[in-house]
Protein backbone atom coordinates (compact mmCIF):
# COMPACT_ATOMS: atom_id res chain seq x y z
CA UNK A 1 0.00 0.00 0.00
CA UNK A 2 1.19 3.49 -0.96
CA UNK A 3 2.23 5.52 1.53
CA UNK A 4 0.84 9.43 2.22
CA UNK A 5 3.40 12.03 3.64
CA UNK A 6 1.96 15.86 4.05
CA UNK A 7 4.32 18.23 3.94
CA UNK A 8 3.70 21.68 5.47
CA UNK A 9 6.30 24.87 4.78
CA UNK A 10 5.86 26.74 8.01
CA UNK A 11 4.98 30.56 7.23
CA UNK A 12 4.67 33.03 4.22
CA UNK A 13 5.60 35.60 2.10
CA UNK A 14 3.65 37.84 4.99
CA UNK A 15 6.32 36.35 7.82
CA UNK A 16 9.48 38.38 8.52
CA UNK A 17 11.29 35.71 10.33
CA UNK A 18 14.79 36.08 8.79
CA UNK A 19 18.20 36.89 9.83
CA UNK A 20 19.47 40.20 10.70
CA UNK A 21 21.22 41.40 7.93
CA UNK A 22 17.54 40.80 5.81
CA UNK A 23 19.70 38.15 3.57
CA UNK A 24 17.40 35.12 4.19
CA UNK A 25 13.86 34.62 4.85
CA UNK A 26 12.20 31.52 6.22
CA UNK A 27 9.43 31.25 4.28
CA UNK A 28 11.44 31.07 1.27
CA UNK A 29 13.73 28.58 2.58
CA UNK A 30 10.71 26.38 4.12
CA UNK A 31 9.03 26.41 1.17
CA UNK A 32 12.25 25.35 -1.13
CA UNK A 33 13.10 22.94 1.54
CA UNK A 34 9.87 21.30 0.84
CA UNK A 35 9.95 21.07 -2.87
CA UNK A 36 13.66 19.19 -3.01
CA UNK A 37 11.99 17.09 -0.16
CA UNK A 38 8.65 16.65 -2.64
CA UNK A 39 10.51 15.78 -4.96
CA UNK A 40 12.97 12.95 -3.26
CA UNK A 41 9.90 11.41 -2.07
CA UNK A 42 7.65 11.22 -4.97
CA UNK A 43 10.46 10.18 -6.88
CA UNK A 44 10.36 6.71 -4.30
CA UNK A 45 6.74 6.35 -4.40
CA UNK A 46 5.45 8.33 -2.05
CA UNK A 47 2.30 10.72 -2.02
CA UNK A 48 2.85 14.01 -1.32
CA UNK A 49 0.33 16.25 0.10
CA UNK A 50 0.99 19.87 0.54
CA UNK A 51 -0.57 22.23 3.46
CA UNK A 52 -0.25 25.25 1.03
CA UNK A 53 0.93 26.78 -2.06
CA UNK A 54 4.22 28.90 -2.06
CA UNK A 55 2.35 32.11 -1.88
CA UNK A 56 -0.51 30.90 0.72
CA UNK A 57 -0.65 31.34 4.56
CA UNK A 58 -2.86 28.91 5.76
CA UNK A 59 -3.50 29.35 9.95
CA UNK A 60 -1.89 26.35 11.88
CA UNK A 61 -5.21 24.35 12.11
CA UNK A 62 -5.99 24.59 8.41
CA UNK A 63 -2.57 23.03 8.27
CA UNK A 64 -2.99 20.67 10.67
CA UNK A 65 -6.67 19.57 8.49
CA UNK A 66 -4.84 19.13 5.38
CA UNK A 67 -2.96 16.31 6.79
CA UNK A 68 -5.89 15.13 8.38
CA UNK A 69 -8.05 14.75 5.49
CA UNK A 70 -5.37 13.22 3.80
CA UNK A 71 -5.28 10.01 6.47
CA UNK A 72 -1.18 11.10 6.17
CA UNK A 73 1.36 8.52 7.19
CA UNK A 74 3.02 11.10 8.55
CA UNK A 75 3.17 14.99 9.09
CA UNK A 76 6.36 17.00 8.29
CA UNK A 77 6.82 21.04 9.20
CA UNK A 78 9.73 23.05 7.71
CA UNK A 79 10.78 25.70 9.58
CA UNK A 80 14.24 27.47 10.68
CA UNK A 81 15.21 28.55 14.23
CA UNK A 82 15.59 32.00 16.33
CA UNK A 83 17.32 32.73 19.45
CA UNK A 84 14.91 34.85 20.11
CA UNK A 85 17.42 37.85 20.94
CA UNK A 86 18.20 41.19 18.62
CA UNK A 87 20.75 40.72 16.20
CA UNK A 88 23.33 37.58 15.95
CA UNK A 89 23.18 34.76 18.33
CA UNK A 90 25.56 32.16 19.08
CA UNK A 91 22.99 29.48 19.02
CA UNK A 92 23.13 27.05 16.42
CA UNK A 93 22.23 23.39 14.88
CA UNK A 94 19.40 21.07 13.44
CA UNK A 95 17.02 20.44 15.73
CA UNK A 96 13.37 18.31 15.53
CA UNK A 97 10.25 18.80 17.69
CA UNK A 98 7.45 16.20 18.44
CA UNK A 99 4.74 16.98 20.97
CA UNK A 100 5.63 14.64 23.23
CA UNK A 101 7.57 11.12 24.56
CA UNK A 102 7.81 8.52 25.08
CA UNK A 103 10.23 7.78 22.57
CA UNK A 104 8.81 4.42 21.59
CA UNK A 105 5.88 6.87 19.93
CA UNK A 106 6.06 7.09 15.99
CA UNK A 107 6.20 10.49 16.10
CA UNK A 108 9.60 9.69 18.00
CA UNK A 109 10.82 7.28 15.80
CA UNK A 110 10.38 9.14 13.05
CA UNK A 111 12.17 12.24 14.23
CA UNK A 112 15.14 9.76 15.50
CA UNK A 113 15.42 8.58 12.00
CA UNK A 114 15.47 11.97 10.43
CA UNK A 115 18.04 13.09 12.94
CA UNK A 116 20.27 9.83 12.33
CA UNK A 117 20.62 10.48 8.47
CA UNK A 118 20.97 14.22 9.18
CA UNK A 119 24.29 13.36 11.42
CA UNK A 120 25.35 10.87 8.67
CA UNK A 121 25.00 13.30 6.05
CA UNK A 122 27.63 15.48 8.45
CA UNK A 123 25.24 18.69 9.66
CA UNK A 124 26.24 19.88 12.93
CA UNK A 125 22.82 18.92 15.25
CA UNK A 126 22.25 20.75 18.92
CA UNK A 127 22.59 18.05 21.49
CA UNK A 128 20.36 15.09 21.05
CA UNK A 129 18.36 17.08 18.14
CA UNK A 130 15.04 16.25 19.71
CA UNK A 131 13.00 18.58 21.52
CA UNK A 132 9.16 18.57 22.76
CA UNK A 133 6.83 21.28 22.43
CA UNK A 134 3.42 21.89 21.86
CA UNK A 135 2.93 23.48 18.93
CA UNK A 136 -0.52 23.10 17.32
CA UNK A 137 0.71 21.36 13.84
CA UNK A 138 1.99 18.79 16.41
CA UNK A 139 -0.97 18.43 18.32
CA UNK A 140 -3.66 18.58 16.03
CA UNK A 141 -2.73 16.14 13.45
CA UNK A 142 -3.78 12.35 13.47
CA UNK A 143 -0.77 11.23 11.88
CA UNK A 144 2.76 11.22 13.68
CA UNK A 145 4.17 14.87 13.33
CA UNK A 146 7.76 16.20 13.26
CA UNK A 147 8.38 19.87 12.86
CA UNK A 148 12.39 20.73 11.78
CA UNK A 149 13.98 23.45 12.76
CA UNK A 150 17.31 23.24 9.84
CA UNK A 151 19.52 25.62 11.29
CA UNK A 152 19.12 28.93 13.48
CA UNK A 153 18.67 32.11 11.22
CA UNK A 154 20.16 34.20 14.13
CA UNK A 155 23.25 32.86 13.47
CA UNK A 156 26.12 33.55 10.79
CA UNK A 157 27.58 30.34 10.44
CA UNK A 158 24.08 28.41 10.04
CA UNK A 159 22.64 31.53 7.12
CA UNK A 160 25.62 31.02 5.73
CA UNK A 161 24.98 27.03 5.45
CA UNK A 162 20.79 28.02 5.30
CA UNK A 163 21.87 30.13 1.66
CA UNK A 164 23.90 27.68 0.56
CA UNK A 165 22.13 25.61 -2.41
CA UNK A 166 24.53 22.37 -1.52
CA UNK A 167 23.70 22.69 1.81
CA UNK A 168 19.89 22.85 1.27
CA UNK A 169 20.25 19.67 -0.80
CA UNK A 170 22.33 17.61 1.68
CA UNK A 171 19.06 18.59 4.18
CA UNK A 172 16.65 18.08 1.90
CA UNK A 173 18.52 13.81 0.91
CA UNK A 174 18.89 13.56 4.55
CA UNK A 175 15.43 14.62 5.63
CA UNK A 176 13.83 12.72 2.75
CA UNK A 177 15.86 9.18 3.06
CA UNK A 178 14.89 9.60 7.23
CA UNK A 179 11.32 9.70 6.13
CA UNK A 180 11.64 6.74 3.79
CA UNK A 181 13.18 4.58 6.92
CA UNK A 182 10.07 5.60 8.93
CA UNK A 183 7.67 4.55 6.05
CA UNK A 184 9.57 1.32 4.92
CA UNK A 185 10.10 2.80 1.42
CA UNK A 186 13.20 1.90 -0.68
CA UNK A 187 15.01 5.06 -0.96
CA UNK A 188 15.48 5.65 -5.01
CA UNK A 189 18.68 7.47 -5.88
CA UNK A 190 18.44 10.47 -7.97
CA UNK A 191 20.44 9.38 -11.85
CA UNK A 192 23.75 10.99 -12.09
CA UNK A 193 24.34 14.52 -13.42
CA UNK A 194 26.25 12.09 -16.02
CA UNK A 195 23.47 10.17 -17.27
CA UNK A 196 21.37 13.56 -17.77
CA UNK A 197 23.77 16.41 -18.64
CA UNK A 198 25.67 15.10 -22.09
CA UNK A 199 21.90 15.28 -23.29
CA UNK A 200 21.00 18.84 -22.80
CA UNK A 201 21.30 21.35 -24.91
CA UNK A 202 23.81 24.15 -23.90
CA UNK A 203 20.43 26.71 -24.40
CA UNK A 204 18.70 24.52 -22.23
CA UNK A 205 21.46 23.39 -19.37
CA UNK A 206 20.89 26.79 -16.67
CA UNK A 207 16.87 26.06 -17.20
CA UNK A 208 17.04 22.45 -16.83
CA UNK A 209 19.82 22.61 -13.89
CA UNK A 210 17.24 25.18 -12.03
CA UNK A 211 14.29 22.91 -12.61
CA UNK A 212 15.97 19.93 -11.07
CA UNK A 213 17.68 21.84 -7.98
CA UNK A 214 13.90 23.58 -7.09
CA UNK A 215 12.58 19.84 -7.15
CA UNK A 216 10.47 20.87 -10.31
CA UNK A 217 11.78 18.10 -12.22
CA UNK A 218 13.39 15.07 -11.09
CA UNK A 219 16.59 15.58 -13.44
CA UNK A 220 15.90 12.37 -15.30
CA UNK A 221 14.83 11.95 -18.85
CA UNK A 222 16.03 15.50 -20.65
CA UNK A 223 14.74 14.78 -24.00
CA UNK A 224 11.94 12.66 -23.79
CA UNK A 225 8.59 14.22 -24.66
CA UNK A 226 6.41 15.43 -21.68
CA UNK A 227 3.12 13.98 -21.70
CA UNK A 228 0.06 15.86 -20.44
CA UNK A 229 -0.16 14.88 -16.80
CA UNK A 230 3.26 15.40 -16.09
CA UNK A 231 2.39 18.66 -17.61
CA UNK A 232 -0.60 19.39 -15.10
CA UNK A 233 2.36 18.15 -12.18
CA UNK A 234 4.71 20.96 -13.13
CA UNK A 235 2.62 23.11 -13.82
CA UNK A 236 1.35 22.58 -10.09
CA UNK A 237 4.96 23.16 -8.61
CA UNK A 238 5.17 26.08 -10.36
CA UNK A 239 1.24 27.13 -8.65
CA UNK A 240 0.37 28.21 -11.63
CA UNK A 241 -3.01 26.15 -12.01
CA UNK A 242 -4.80 28.23 -9.16
CA UNK A 243 -6.97 30.57 -10.40
CA UNK A 244 -7.48 29.45 -14.12
CA UNK A 245 -9.94 29.69 -15.95
CA UNK A 246 -11.80 26.82 -16.53
CA UNK A 247 -11.28 25.25 -20.29
CA UNK A 248 -9.96 21.97 -21.13
CA UNK A 249 -7.18 21.43 -23.41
Amino acid sequence: MSKTVCLDPGHGPACVNGSPDGSYKEYEFAWNMSQRVKAHLERSGVKVVMTKEENGYPTLTERADVSNKAKADLFVSFHTNAEGITGWGTARGFLIYTSSGPETAARNVAAKGIIARTQAAGVSVKGTGLLHELYTVLTKTNAPAVLIEHGFHTNKEDVALLKSDAHRAKLAEATAKGICDFLGVAWVDKPTNEENISAVADWAATAWEKARDKGIMDGTRPTDPVTRQELAVVLDRLGQLDGLPKGAV
